[in-house]
């Protein structure tokens, strides 16, 4: 099997894409409105494709009814709707498609994270496969936002992370884009911040290891000013390049994010979906963002709906695989410690088994800290949250299932037909969940037992 994947992985991994593109742009015209927050994100992007300074101004009425203008976040993700509303109109698909490629360029970067994390290709495959089932993941790439395209730039920036830790920090090309995509990621939501906060506490830890008072340590002080301040920050205000072409300057891009800064820190409101990060992780708050009702009377009465929820398997295996993936860090971290202090620590044999040992932990913290620190900051925000920003913690859980999974395909039979189990039942899960993605019209009788069985998965 394992040769099998490694002979055809390029193959294996376009079929995946596939998939995803698919069901990504499938129905992906519906609703032919606006629903949940294209009343600002879209909006805006038609205005930006119009070369409409009103995309970036604050003080102005609605350009349409019912609809305001998103001046709130970074514009990097409603340029590409922009260029997507050029290609294919001011529609609904030209509004979303951007968003659709965005979905699958997720998966790719999964992938490849996984690969690059594990460096085994069963693994990466595993990974991009789960990810692709998730609902959460499906429905943020089906609605012009800029949640799927953040994750995107995150995932990148994690990515050439990885490659230049992996290079032993030789190569640091890598580290320079790196902190570009970060910069990306800053520029298309503020959240983008947490990949820079991640390689930060890395590239901190490293520097604790290297002796203070040397010239290395002053250079590489140095190096990570300018490469993880300088350059992302440079990157978040050129992202506001197309705003200075249009006619603004330097002190109104300050006045704009004076004004952001205090509505985001003031906000006073309330709203249906809002929900905190112990409800992204329990998949018990998700946001609903659009419905139709169809023709006939209970019982074949038939309603369609959008929801951003995952998927339940795939979450709530997950979260399991999530405790324990912190009790094997405890359990290796012991275990290396008592290697340490061994007589036999000497050992040719030790010292390669702590080398596998250091290797493991290594990989495991990096996901774990990585999966935490995209979410967790959350709790600390003054304003209402919603499921949706637990979007770029959804590749990292995937990756996380993906390893354990592959041990388990790695162990005897039994193990093994455990992993196809798990894997089968986030497969059954996401086609009978599909529906509920994608606006299909299921009977209301079938909704009321199946998708909406835990009442908080009811919006209305």
């Amino acid at each position: 099997m394992r040769n099998i994947v490694s002979k055809h992985y390029p193959q294996l991994l376009l079929a995946i894409l596939a998939f995803s593109f698919f069901t990504r742009l499938y129905r992906l015209n519906i609703p032919e409105k606006y629903m949940f927050d294209e009343v600002y994100h879209a909006v805006t992007a038609k205005l930006i494709a119009q070369n409409d300074i009103r995309a970036y101004e604050w003080t102005n009425p609605p350009p349409e009814p019912n609809t305001a203008v998103d001046w709130l976040h970074p514009p990097l993700a409603k340029y590409t709707q922009a260029i997507s509303i050029k290609l294919f109109g001011e529609t609904s698909f030209g509004w979303r498609f951007s968003s659709a490629i965005f979905g699958v360029l997720v998966i790719f970067f999964t992938a490849r994270l996984a690969f690059n994390l594990f460096h085994d290709e069963r693994l990466s495959l595993l990974a991009a496969l789960i990810v692709s089932l998730d609902g959460l993941v499906l429905t943020m790439s089906r609605i012009a936002m800029n949640d799927i395209h953040v994750t995107v730039f995150i995932l990148m920036a994690l990515n050439f992370y990885t490659i230049y830790v992996n290079s032993k920090r030789e190569k640091k090309k890598f580290l320079v884009l790196a902190s570009l995509s970060s910069g990306l990621a800053m520029g298309t939501k503020w959240s983008g911040v947490f990949a820079l906060l991640i390689i930060g506490f890395f590239e901190g830890i490293n520097l604790i290891k290297i002796f203070f008072g040397s010239i290395n340590a002053a250079k590489k002080i140095l190096l990570l000013i300018g490469v993880l301040l300088v350059l992302p920050i440079s990157i978040y205000i050129l992202s506001y390049s197309h705003m200075f072409l249009l006619g603004k300057d330097f002190n109104y891009l300050i006045e704009m994010h004076k004004n952001i800064w205090w509505y985001q820190t003031t906000l006073d409101a309330t709203h249906p979906a809002q929900s905190r990060p112990i409800n992204w992780f329990l998949n018990t708050k998700p946001v609903w963002l659009d419905v139709t009702w169809g023709n006939g009377t209970s019982p074949t009465k038939t309603r369609g709906d959008i929801y951003a929820v995952g998927n339940p398997l795939i979450f709530w295996v997950g979260d399991i695989f999530i405790f324990i993936s912190i009790a094997q860090l405890i359990y290796l971290l012991k275990k290396l410690i008592r290697a340490r202090t061994s007589s036999k620590a000497d050992n040719k044999i030790a010292i390669t088994e702590n080398k596998k040992l250091k290797k493991e932990l290594g990989r495991l913290s990096c996901l774990l800290f990585s999966y935490f620190a995209v979410w967790l900051p959350w709790q600390l925000s003054p304003r209402i949250m919603f499921f949706y920003h637990y979007l770029p913690a959804v590749p990292l859980l995937s990756i996380n299932i993906a390893f354990w999974l592959n041990k388990l395909f790695s162990g005897k039979n039994r193990s093994r037909n455990l992993a196809g189990i798990i894997l089968a039942s986030f497969v059954i899960a996401f086609i009978v969940w599909y529906p509920h993605w994608v606006e299909i019209e299921m009977p209301v009788t079938l909704k009321d037992n199946l998708y909406f069985a835990i009442e908080s998965w009811r919006q209305q």
